[in-house]
């Protein structure tokens, strides 16, 4: 679980946790609203593990953001658009 206090970087956090899930209160946004500063909640490798405590914080009201540190798309496969 995350410290509730401390406010950083989205991308420290997501460097700190490499190839996880992490969730987070968002607490600042850039000028496109994406989030850039937070507090991290919590971080686990499978977001199912996630999935419960997302969906209590969300009923609670606040605004969170959550985020896969790792490649989406395996090494060596490409997306087409």
């Amino acid at each position: 679980m995350g410290n509730n206090n401390h406010v950083e970087q989205i991308s420290e956090i997501m460097a700190r946790y490499p190839d996880e899930w992490i969730f987070f209160e968002v607490v600042e946004e850039d000028e496109y609203e994406r989030p850039v500063k937070g507090r991290l909640i919590a971080h686990h490798p499978d977001r199912e593990q996630l999935h419960r405590l997302i969906i209590a914080r969300q009923k609670r009201g606040g605004h969170y953001g959550s985020r896969y540190a790792g490649r989406i798309v395996p090494e060596g496969e490409y997306v087409l658009l």
